[in-house]
């Protein structure tokens, strides 16, 4: 595949380093040469220097054979603007565009179109943020919690504490501690290294793991491992940030009954903020100041979130809300070189808008029934939520027999509205929605077992 990616920022080099990888013929433009240069020494792919809406650069990068264009630089509309460039000149097939503007976003039904703007996709990182701060909100002992086959199905993130009913437990021991509760460790962190685990697998206390449980089991799981799982309705929620991912999730939790404290360091951003909300508290200040803070009871609060664009902010802002003993503290992260380092400094549950946006994009691009994707374990592994067709090579065979990947494991089927938690002699069916959790090397792997090949049309 011919993929031609405009703007060279953490977002753009992953997609271009991940779908390099997989042997596509990837190009990349940016207006700065020195991320151009960092990618063209990561990666085998063609770097071009220019504006990515002007014509001759989009011809340049090759364009005119491309089937896909990816337009995420930072400005929304350099990546309308090449989206439509892209479909007048060169008739790109398929253009996805990242669009950070939530105005643009409230009108998008009006603006994309087969008459308006020629955008196959819109991604909108703060909307994917949100969901995902929402998404840990609402199971706050967790460290992280993700939704599959439409809600039916969460990956939820725990520590095995050391009086834990894990701790000690190998994996084929736990459907005998877990009763008539249907769940599957699907991965496992062990001294800071995530693997695929095994049924011989033993949870040590500090390990972390990822559970798959169905939505109606959820809240006895917590109650089993002593864990607690609350709505956000009436909870103390202070939140650091009021940009595009801040309002997003203030405006969820207000909607959800949430009471909650935003401060914004902007005035005339938190004076626009002031008059969106009804039920928000806004306070124009720094998240830093230890007076405001204290004034403002953050020693009372069940939740903080740091949801500002500047990590530093977030992280140090989060550290002082631990000081003060808030319970759950949500960080949003950037840069992903810091996404490794907060947990070692305490902060356990972290968002990273860059990952959300990744996971999307390729999800789109992934070939065969791929219906869902996000990366899990700050993205070192990725879970695919896929669709098995009448052709699909994973059909009709026990799962023992399967020839996948060493590191990939299925964790969940749907089928005809119902869970299945795999076992051994399980056989995929036609149409079953099956959630696969592997590494990044082994997902091209994986496709070709979803593949829809051509006597199928």
């Amino acid at each position: 595949m011919n993929v031609v990616i405009l703007g060279a920022g953490e977002v753009g080099f992953h997609i271009a380093s991940r779908l390099a990888t997989e042997g596509n013929n990837v190009s990349v433009v940016d207006m700065d040469e020195e991320r151009l240069q960092v990618i063209s020494d990561s990666m085998d792919v063609k770097t071009i220097c220019g504006m990515a809406s002007h014509p001759r650069i989009l011809e340049a990068a090759g364009a005119a054979n491309a089937d896909l264009l990816i337009a995420v630089t930072t400005n929304d509309e350099v990546n309308m603007l090449a989206c439509q460039v892209a479909h007048s000149l060169f008739k790109v097939p398929t253009k996805l565009a990242r669009v950070r503007e939530a105005d643009y976003a409230l009108h998008r039904d009006q603006l994309i179109g087969r008459d308006d703007l020629p955008i196959d996709v819109i991604i909108s990182p703060e909307g994917e943020a949100a969901k995902v701060v929402m998404g840990r909100l609402n199971v706050s002992s967790a460290l992280d919690a993700r939704e599959f086959f439409g809600g039916e199905i969460q990956l939820v993130e725990f520590v095995v504490r050391p009086k834990s009913l894990l701790a000690g437990l190998s994996l084929m021991e736990l459907p005998e501690v877990m009763g008539d509760l249907d769940v599957y460790v699907v991965a496992h962190e062990h001294n800071n290294r995530w693997t695929v685990p095994k049924g011989n697998t033993v949870l040590l206390s500090g390990d972390s793991i990822y559970v798959a449980v169905s939505r109606i089991q959820l809240d006895k799981l917590m109650i089993k491992l002593d864990m607690a799982c609350h709505s956000p309705q009436g909870r103390n929620v202070m939140m650091v940030g009021g940009g595009h991912i801040g309002f997003k999730v203030a405006s969820e939790l207000e909607k959800a009954g949430a009471f909650v404290k935003l401060i914004e360091a902007n005035g005339p951003r938190a004076e626009w903020l002031s008059d969106q909300f009804s039920n928000v508290v806004v306070i124009h200040g720094d998240a830093l100041d230890q007076k405001l803070l204290e004034e403002e009871n953050i020693d009372k609060m069940d939740d903080f979130l740091a949801l500002t664009n500047d990590d530093e902010t977030n992280i140090l802002s989060s550290l002082i809300s631990k000081r003060y003993g808030v319970p759950h503290v949500v960080t949003l992260v950037n840069r992903s070189i810091y996404t490794q380092l907060v947990r070692q400094i305490g902060l356990d549950v972290t968002v990273s808008p860059r990952l959300s946006t990744v996971a999307s994009i390729l999800s789109f691009v992934r070939k065969g029934r791929i219906h869902g994707m996000a990366s899990l374990a700050d993205g070192n592994l990725e879970v695919l939520e896929a669709e098995a067709l009448e052709t699909s090579a994973i059909l009709n065979k026990p799962l023992k027999e399967l020839d996948m990947p060493e590191d990939t494991v299925i964790g969940a089927i749907l089928r005809d509205g119902k869970i299945i938690v795999p076992n051994g002699r399980v056989k995929v069916e036609t149409h079953d929605h099956v959630l696969i959790v592997t590494t990044s090397a082994s997902v091209p792997e994986v496709e070709k077992l979803f593949e829809v090949h051509l006597e199928f049309f």
